[in-house]
């Protein structure tokens, strides 16, 4: 079975939206672990206005997914549908040594072990 294919217009809208910098740093985290605004904030040492901003267009592309728990909200790697595939694939071609994303991804282990003895208590 062939996968879903994206039309012109939703393609460029996609690769449009992973063309930044912050936001392509946010399809990486968001890759690796599902995380709140705060959490990203944190992360990436940016104004919670501009992490959402940027979040708003990536769901919007439908490379990310967005789901409510209560008062928070969760964001991850959009995992179905052609614009997921094609993060997915976009990804894949990033260099995971680069020092931005070793640093992001140090900041993403302090996040998760954060959370997780906030969890035990």
């Amino acid at each position: 079975m062939r996968p879903a294919l994206l039309e012109l217009d939703a393609a460029l809208a996609a690769l449009n939206a992973a063309a930044e910098e912050t936001r392509l740093r946010l399809l990486l985290l968001l890759a690796e672990s599902e995380l709140t605004v705060s959490e990203v904030v944190a992360i990436l040492g940016q104004s919670q206005p501009r992490v959402s901003r940027h979040l708003k267009l990536l769901v919007e592309a439908g490379l990310l997914e967005r789901r409510r728990e209560g008062a928070w909200a969760f964001f991850r790697l959009a995992h179905s549908g052609p614009a997921g595939a094609l993060a997915r694939k976009l990804l894949g071609s990033v260099d995971p040594k680069d020092p931005i994303l070793t640093a992001d991804g140090a900041r993403l282990a302090e996040t998760r072990a954060a959370r997780a003895e906030n969890a035990a208590r």
